[in-house]
């Protein structure tokens, strides 16, 4: 009988969170290299915007097909989680206070959100073993390819923006869609880009929890994400 062979998956996470450092680097030296200014981007920066997405519906597409190795299943498995009436009242009082809260504060909110989604990713971590690995490739795909700035040549102007890296510049370009969708600026909406970091995060751990496959594309569309708007905050910097 012949066995079937299978891909593991965690050199499959080592190497998108080492594209995602070398995406970090190359950042100023593409934008350099295409001649783009804020007011006017090279045509060579949209030829690669869609290399890129088609590069990664061309994986999320062969995923399914792949022979990844799926995490194997533990005897100590906990029981599910259920949900009681108590629970979800309780539950439906949070969240009226939280959007009660938002309207009010809604940079205090975001963050504090945004907090707790890093906090989930590391309680379900430091939960199972099995996660660990596609939860830091997650995080290194939202975030190094900002590694950029920690090497800008006027480091001192950008600490505000290293401390915000982590709270909404992941999903940069999706917040100034939206704004511009809406017909707002940026700075009319810090709170957007926090909160859809949160978002960005939390589902992304819990579709880890779903297996590699949904994982791993996941992962692929985070870094693009992340890529196209470590190049918008690359050119802001410029201005």
């Amino acid at each position: 009988m012949r066995t079937k062979t299978t891909m593991p998956v965690v050199p499959l996470y080592l190497l998108l969170m080492a594209f995602s450092l070398l995406v970090g680097c190359l950042v100023p030296w593409f934008y350099e290299w295409t001649g783009s200014e804020q007011s006017r981007m090279s045509p060579l920066v949209g030829q690669a915007a869609i290399a890129m997405c088609v590069l990664a519906a061309v994986v999320c597409a062969a995923l399914p097909w792949a022979p990844l190795a799926s995490p194997t299943p533990r005897g100590d498995a906990r029981p599910r989680f259920r949900f009681t009436i108590r629970l979800l009242l309780a539950a439906t009082a949070a969240l009226a206070v939280v959007v009660a809260a938002g309207v009010r504060y809604p940079l205090v909110v975001s963050g504090a959100l945004c907090a707790v989604a890093y906090g989930y990713a590391g309680w379900v971590g430091g939960r199972s073993r099995d996660r660990r690995w596609p939860i830091a490739a997650l995080l290194a795909c939202m975030l190094l390819p900002f590694v950029w700035v920690f090497f800008y040549e006027e480091l001192e102007r950008l600490w505000p923006s290293i401390f915000w890296i982590m709270g909404g510049a992941p999903v940069l370009f999706s917040a100034i869609l939206i704004n511009s969708l809406l017909g707002q600026g940026m700075n009319e909406t810090p709170w957007l880009a926090v909160l859809l970091t949160a978002v960005e995060l939390a589902l992304g751990v819990w579709l880890v929890q779903q297996g590699p496959r949904r994982a791993i594309a996941y992962i692929v569309i985070a870094l693009l994400v992340s890529t196209f708007g470590s190049f918008v905050l690359n050119a802001l910097v410029r201005a």
